[in-house]
């Protein structure tokens, strides 16, 4: 870890997490550690407490934290996706199976059709059976999203993360929350759209917790 104020490195019995305090020999600046690594927690935060929907596994060399995405909001989505992509689709593509006519322009017309239903269905279902996890060790980690074992994998390293925060998402569908989670670095990667307020914050502070300690060289957790 460097002083922020001179950018000389500094020792590790100058570092004190649990005052979150740092002094730097050279310049003699004192600061808070977290605030200067953007990486503040709030006092009451418990990293071995997770809320309902969320967990925390360790051993010697790893830990993992996740969360599901699951969500009362299925019980909308689903019967919507039922009678809108059987509606949709069937009437567009259900037709020319039943007459065992192919209608290119009727088809063409339907991809948008079938390309949304790919997508709402991936909501319904990440509503109904999705996680978010992460594994992690003292290099970097993987974030996983998905159902089981079929999803989205991103991978970092610790050394390319400066700060971890929350962000407005983009991607907007009924009932879902507005918020994400982004890794900022030498890579942005942006994960957690779909959780509930309390568990897109036990993910978020405790990425926060475990790279502090990472980038002050104190115990992993």
């Amino acid at each position: 870890m460097n002083c922020p104020k001179c950018k000389s490195k500094l020792q590790s019995e100058n570092i004190n997490i649990q005052s979150n305090i740092g002094k730097c020999d050279k310049c003699g600046n004192v600061f808070s550690i977290s605030d200067s690594l953007n990486l503040k927690v709030d006092d009451g935060f418990n990293i071995n407490k997770p809320p309902k929907g969320a967990w925390l596994q360790k051993d010697f060399n790893e830990i993992i934290i996740g969360a599901t995405t699951r969500s009362p909001i299925a019980f909308f989505l689903v019967p919507f996706m039922v009678i809108w992509s059987g509606g949709s689709l069937g009437g567009l593509y259900g037709t020319q199976l039943s007459k065992g006519e192919f209608d290119l322009m009727q088809s063409l017309f339907g991809i948008p059709f079938l390309l949304g239903s790919v997508l709402f269905w991936g909501f319904a279902l990440m509503s109904i059976w999705g996680k978010v996890e992460i594994r992690m060790d003292r290099q970097g980690g993987n974030i996983f999203t998905g159902i089981g074992q079929l999803g989205l994998s991103k991978t970092f390293k610790w050394k390319e993360v400066s700060s971890v925060k929350e962000a407005p998402s983009t991607v907007r569908y009924p009932g879902s929350n507005s918020g994400k989670l982004v890794l900022d670095g030498l890579n942005r990667i942006s994960f957690g759209i779909g959780l509930n307020e309390s568990r897109r914050y036990y993910l978020l502070s405790g990425l926060k917790s475990i790279l502090l300690n990472i980038k002050s060289g104190k115990n992993f957790v």
